[in-house]
């Protein structure tokens, strides 16, 4: 009787573990909480942006969905107004540091002492290193409206040039 009553402990046990990762799974893949969106070839972001009285809070979530190991990430958003001046930076590293292929990690960071305008931006800088049988080292980018999180596409280019 108490070799049985130790097994169904550690089945329960197995059970509530497992749940608790099914759980925990679910809410680091729910973005529903993310107004702003972007779709790259090497990451999904989802963020969102709080003004506090010390500046502009940016909370996202970001998608490894190109490589089947990342690390060394780093996350900097620059401000810029309309004429491409920085306004103020920050630089976070998301977490977790290493993630496989479809795996979630958090960053937020702080750009102190900003009231964006209607024609000013967020610059998003990101690099890492990325494996899929040989090292990447890569930085990607791509910047956003800093009021609406429209995404600004840089103008399109002539086909015809080099």
């Amino acid at each position: 009787m108490r070799y049985l009553s130790k097994i169904l402990a550690f089945l329960a046990s197995l059970l509530l573990l497992t749940a608790f990762g099914l759980q925990r799974h679910a809410n680091a893949t729910n973005v529903a909480g993310y107004p702003h969106r972007h779709t790259d070839f090497d990451y999904k972001y989802a963020w969102k942006t709080v003004a506090t009285d010390r500046g502009v809070v940016i909370d996202g979530v970001m998608k490894n969905v190109r490589y089947p190991y990342i690390d060394s990430l780093q996350v900097t958003v620059f401000a810029v107004d309309k004429d491409g001046t920085v306004i103020t930076r920050a630089t976070t590293f998301p977490m977790p540091q290493q993630t496989r292929e479809n795996d979630v990690c958090r960053f937020s960071l702080l750009l102190r002492n900003l009231r964006p305008g209607p024609d000013d931006a967020f610059h998003f800088l990101v690099s890492y290193r990325g494996n899929e049988g040989g090292v990447v080292d890569w930085i990607s980018s791509f910047k956003v409206d800093a009021l609406t999180g429209a995404v600004i596409r840089p103008p399109a280019r002539n086909p015809d040039e080099w």
